[in-house]
């Protein structure tokens, strides 16, 4: 080769470094890039776990607070709907003793006016049977006397006989 050839040659090896050394610093910037922007990406999310973090107590506070208060509203509601059929439970009942108490009322009321119909009843039927013994010691009376009548008639008939 001829010393023109090996410098050109050389001259076209080094423009091939240069192109590579420019090429690895385009590379390197562009890694130094991304890395950078890794290494800030990474920093944000360490700045928000940290914020998390710090802001954690709070927020757990916060939670059971809520929470607590969730509970609370729960547990006065199953109260207050158990109240509420306890209520309805006893007003039931005391229709149910209302109604009881004014059927009772009313069988009072209808054997009240039976015993009234039944002591008029027996009254009468008194009254019947006095009037039916007076009659019936009237009558043995009246019996009596016409049987003393029919002798005393009959006397008289064989006494009037005789005397004809």
């Amino acid at each position: 080769m001829t010393t023109v050839g090996v410098k050109d040659s050389k001259q076209q090896l080094m423009q091939a470094f240069q192109q590579i050394i420019i090429q690895r610093k385009k590379l390197e910037s562009k890694i130094a890039t991304k890395q950078e922007e890794a290494i800030s990406e990474k920093e944000k999310q360490f700045e928000e776990l940290k914020a998390k973090v710090e802001a954690f107590p709070k927020d757990k506070e916060a939670a059971i607070k809520k929470a607590t208060e969730e509970g609370k509203g729960i547990a006065h509601y199953q109260a207050k709907v158990k109240s509420d059929l306890y209520c309805k439970e006893v007003e039931g009942q005391k229709h149910f003793y209302e109604q009881r108490l004014q059927s009772l009322e009313q069988t009072i009321t209808n054997q009240e006016t039976r015993i009234q119909n039944l002591s008029k009843q027996l009254e009468s039927a008194l009254k019947q049977v006095q009037d039916l013994a007076v009659k019936a010691i009237e009558g043995t009376s009246n019996v009596n006397l016409y049987q003393a009548i029919k002798e005393i008639a009959l006397e008289q008939a064989k006494t009037q006989a005789k005397n004809k």
